[in-house]
């Protein structure tokens, strides 16, 4: 089942990894840093868990164009794919940017 992205994810990813993400900051971890320091905790547990729910609901083939359609323009691949990728946005929005997370390999 693809429940919708949420009203935060949409506005975070298309907020934060638009098409010229890369002239913000140098790589992704600086993007995800630059929101983190204006959140609350509670807010970033809620995205995060959105984040957890959005790449368990889809495979990993529909990630991409669903990213696209919320207006992040990041791609991890060939490096990572995007399930592993989104398992760690969602474990620096924790606050733990050096744990991968145990659904990123589902």
């Amino acid at each position: 089942m693809n429940t919708p992205p949420s009203y935060a994810m949409e506005q975070f990813f298309g907020g934060y990894f638009h098409p010229d993400w890369d002239l913000d900051a140098a790589d992704w971890p600086q993007i995800v840093d630059s929101f983190v320091v204006d959140e609350k905790p509670e807010h970033l547990r809620s995205l995060a868990h959105d984040i957890d729910e959005f790449r368990r609901d889809r495979a990993e083939s529909q990630l991409h164009e669903a990213m696209l359609k919320m207006g992040g323009y990041y791609d991890p691949r060939p490096e990572m794919t995007y399930r592993e990728w989104l398992g760690m946005v969602a474990e620096r929005l924790r606050g733990q940017p050096g744990r991968a997370s145990d659904i990123a390999r589902a």
